[in-house]
């Protein structure tokens, strides 16, 4: 029998009221988990969040959609950004916000970090990351932005990245010199447009981690969007494996070929 799972938001979900200008409403059916945040004229994270979550900024990453009305977002570094109706986005930690004009800005946000937004902060959350899953993070970050001095100093000299399919591409390359070399593969066969938008990270604490992510990357005038993953292995603070996984590996290699 065809398993279905349905959840009405508005009757079953957690509601999180925020100090005041609104709420967040937490729910999920099955693996479809995601917030529902309604932010009223006159919302501010730095007033109306910043009470419960216990930082000088917010911490969480949100990917989300807007339903409706306008918001303002006003990054640590300074950049600035603002988000209407219609709009997709992928906002990392470390920001303030607000709502613009006189209409609620209502989002949905399925970021894994969203479920525990406006909910307080307890002492075993608010302790510090897992250094790997740190460590890979930063390596994402240095990957999209072509910063391969952090990728040399991040990857151990005998590294090797073992790349699964048929496709030109396809094969283990091993050492740091070849690795990099495949980035660049990659940045070639793509005319540069290829880049992994780190979703979410596990680990075990002790040097294994798996990184979930998107790729995204035009070839040839078309534009393929996949899921995948990298299962990542440590000694020490350096990288000495990584595994790539697909979610359609057929699709992958065809695009690539």
């Amino acid at each position: 029998m065809t398993h279905i799972l349905i959840s009405n938001l508005a009757r079953e979900g957690e509601k999180r009221p925020f100090k005041a200008h609104g709420h967040a409403i937490v729910g999920s059916a099955g693996a479809a988990t995601f917030m529902k945040g309604t932010f009223e004229p006159g919302w501010r994270w730095s007033s109306d969040v910043k009470p419960l979550a216990g930082t000088d900024s917010c911490q969480t990453r949100h990917l989300g959609y807007v339903l409706s009305g306008r918001m303002h977002v006003t990054f640590d570094d300074g950049t600035e950004t603002e988000v209407a109706a219609g709009d997709a986005f992928d906002f990392p930690a470390g920001h303030d916000a607000y709502t613009v004009g006189d209409e609620p800005c209502v989002m949905i946000d399925v970021s894994p970090q969203a479920t525990s937004y406006a909910k307080g902060q307890t002492e075993a959350a608010a302790a510090a990351e897992d250094r790997y899953l740190s460590l890979v993070r930063k390596g994402y970050h240095a990957f999209n932005t072509g910063d391969l001095a952090t990728l040399t100093n991040l990857m151990s000299h005998d590294v090797i990245q073992h790349v699964p399919g048929s496709s030109p591409l396809a094969g283990d390359y091993k050492g740091l010199d070849s690795v990099l070399s495949y980035y660049g593969k990659l940045a070639e066969t793509t005319d540069g447009t290829f880049r992994a938008h780190l979703v979410d990270v596990h680990g075990d604490g002790h040097g294994h981690v798996n990184a979930v992510h998107v790729t995204a990357a035009t070839r040839n005038g078309v534009t393929r969007v996949s899921r995948g993953s990298i299962l990542f292995t440590f000694l020490g603070d350096k990288v000495t494996d990584m595994l790539e996984l697909h979610a359609d590996l057929a699709g992958d290699d065809a695009f690539l070929t």
